[in-house]
C-alpha cells in the first residue's frame, strides 16, 4: 500500500508527519495556521466519476462501496483523523454506517501505531472528539460511538432537539448534548460551503459509475445546497495522488 504523488503545487514548509507515514502518503502533509475567527475546516470525501457519494441502499451506504474499500482512501481518512481535534458527522451518515467509530484505528488499523505516534508527535489527546450533528434530535445511542473507551463526544443539535433528547434519554453521561438554536443543517457540507466556513477539502475519485434519478436517490457532496453562477464556489488544485485507479484529489478554497 503506497500513494504515489502526481502532482504538489508546492512543497510542505515543514515536515508534518513521521517518516513511515511520508512514505506512505507520498510526501508529507501540512496545514497553515487557523483563521482568527475559525479553526481550519477540512473535510474529506469519496465519490465516482458522476459525483455520487452513497448509493443510498440500506446495509450498502457507506463510503467503502463507493471506494471499492480502497485501502489507500482508507489511509487517507485515517491520517486525515489523526491530525484533526474534532470530527464532525451527521446523525444520517452515522446511523447510515452503523458501527462505524471515526476515530483514526478503525478506519485502517494497520497503520494504528502509525497514527498513534503522530498524535503524540502533534501533541494531541489519543482520540480526537467526535461531534454528531442532528437536527430533530433523532439519536441512536447504542452506536458504539458513544461506548468507545477514551473517545470524547458530543451532540449540536437545535432547541427542539435538545428537548427530544432530554425526554428520550434525560441526562446523558459524559456526553455533551449542545443546543445550536434553530440553525442546525442534516446536509452539512454544503451548507457549511455556503456559510464559507470550509478551508480545503480532500476528494478521492473513485474508477465507476453509480447513476441517480435524483439528488435525494443518489446524493452529491453538496447535498441540496444550490449555488446561482456568481455565487457557486471554487477551490484551487494543491495535489494530486495516485492509488492504482482511484485519483486522491486535494483543494484548498478561495472563498474561506
Amino acid at each position: 500500500m503506497q500513494v504515489v504523488t502526481l502532482y504538489e503545487r508546492e512543497e510542505p514548509k515543514e515536515q508534518f508527519l513521521t517518516p513511515e507515514l511520508r512514505r506512505l502518503y507520498g510526501g508529507d502533509l501540512s496545514f497553515p495556521a487557523p483563521h482568527s475567527n475559525h479553526p481550519y475546516v477540512i473535510a474529506n470525501f469519496v465519490e465516482t466519476i458522476d459525483g455520487v457519494v452513497s448509493f443510498h441502499i440500506p446495509g450498502r451506504s457507506d463510503g467503502g462501496e463507493i471506494s471499492g474499500v480502497s485501502a489507500e482512501d482508507r489511509f487517507v481518512m485515517g491520517l486525515l483523523r489523526s491530525v484533526s481535534d474534532a470530527i464532525l458527522v451527521g446523525s444520517g451518515t452515522l446511523h447510515g454506517d452503523w458501527g462505524h467509530v471515526r476515530i483514526p484505528a478503525f478506519i485502517y488499523p494497520q497503520a494504528k501505531e502509525l497514527y498513534a505516534e503522530l498524535r503524540r508527535k502533534l501533541g494531541k489527546p489519543p482520540l480526537p472528539l467526535n461531534v454528531v450533528v442532528t437536527a430533530s434530535g433523532k439519536i441512536d445511542l447504542a452506536e458504539p460511538t458513544f461506548h468507545t473507551d477514551g473517545l470524547p463526544t458530543a451532540i449540536v443539535t437545535t432547541n427542539e432537539g435538545a428537548s427530544r433528547i432530554a425526554s428520550e434519554h434525560g441526562d446523558i453521561p459524559d456526553i455533551a448534548v449542545c443546543s445550536a438554536g434553530d440553525a442546525v443543517s442534516p446536509t452539512i457540507f454544503g451548507q457549511a460551503i455556503a456559510a464559507k466556513v470550509i478551508d480545503e477539502f480532500f476528494l478521492t475519485l473513485a474508477p465507476q459509475i453509480a447513476g441517480r434519478q435524483t439528488v435525494a436517490q443518489r446524493p452529491s457532496i453538496a447535498g441540496e445546497t444550490l449555488f446561482l453562477p456568481e455565487t457557486a464556489p471554487w477551490f484551487e488544485l494543491r495535489s494530486v495522488k495516485r492509488a492504482f485507479d482511484h485519483l486522491l484529489l486535494r483543494y484548498t478554497s478561495l472563498q474561506a
